[in-house]
């Protein structure tokens, strides 16, 4: 753990490109959650290919909801008072905006997805980050 730059939580991590950018740009990657398998076997993969470090706090292969609320969101949190006031906390993620489009046929948060904004939005409210970024579609 390098306690000089920013440490990153990244949500609906996909792949992990915006990570990956992100890493560039000096922060570290602390925490990763991407609820399909796929991606995140992608995001693990990428990672050991480009000899970067695994997350310090781990990886969560889970629905965003149970680190709001669930078991996980105890980790998460215990995570973060870890850190205390030594590291710069940022969240970063893009939850999956379909249901806000035309093609999702505009049912926001009412869509199959769309509850996943206000839980993305929940979550740095209750965790209170030193900055997040929201990516747009």
């Amino acid at each position: 753990m390098n306690s000089d730059k920013p440490i990153i939580f990244s949500f609906f991590s996909g792949a992990g490109f915006l990570d990956l950018g992100f890493e560039s740009a000096g922060f570290e990657i602390g925490y990763v959650n991407e609820i399909h398998p796929p991606f995140l076997a992608a995001y693990k993969h990428a990672r050991l290919k480009l000899g970067i470090d695994d997350p310090i706090f781990g990886y969560f292969s889970g629905d965003i909801e149970d680190c709001l609320n669930g078991a996980e969101a105890t980790k998460v949190t215990k995570f973060i008072d870890e850190l205390g006031n030594k590291r710069i906390v940022g969240f970063i993620g893009g939850p999956p905006c379909p249901d806000f489009s035309v093609a999702g046929k505009n049912r926001g948060q009412f869509g199959e997805n769309g509850k996943l904004s206000k839980t993305y939005v929940d979550l740095i409210c209750k965790q209170k980050p030193d900055f997040f970024h929201f990516r747009e579609c």
